[in-house]
């Protein structure tokens, strides 16, 4: 079932979403990896793994809707430290924006919790049944 299921995976050649390529490889879902430099040497490695690497930027709203068009749940990491907080969350609104669809059993670990000012320990969910982070399950598209 999941072989026509396409995940895209924001930030794919960082640490975290090139870990996320890592684990889904062989899952039996197509995997999207957006990065900002699709030539750079990490781009290239993860192309030679099956990855389809596409070009895109979370600031810039076309690259996103090309890079989300047929997909089925995405990974997404935005980096606080170069972007700061503002832009950051700017990003989060924008591909939530564009990506919003019902969905069920999509479970999402939050790495921050704004309200407390820290690291957060829990999950959030919107089904109740599951606890585990964003990869797989991810914002499935219905």
């Amino acid at each position: 079932m999941t072989k026509d299921r396409t995940i895209l995976i924001i930030g794919a050649t960082g640490n975290q979403g090139g870990a996320v390529a890592k684990a889904l490889q062989g899952s039996g879902f197509h995997l999207r990896g957006l990065t900002r430099m699709p030539d750079g040497v990490r781009a290239g490695a993860l192309a030679r793994l099956g990855v389809d690497v596409v070009k895109g930027d979370l600031d810039d709203e076309a690259t996103l809707r090309r890079a989300l068009d047929g997909a089925w749940g995405v990974f997404s990491v935005q980096n606080t430290l170069e972007a700061g907080v503002e832009r950051e969350e700017a990003q989060g609104k924008r591909l939530r924006r564009l990506r919003a669809r019902p969905a069920s059993n999509t479970s999402c670990t939050r790495p921050w919790d704004r309200r407390t000012s820290g690291r957060a320990s829990h999950t959030s969910t919107t089904s109740g049944a599951s606890r585990k982070p964003c990869v797989a399950s991810a914002s499935p598209r219905m």
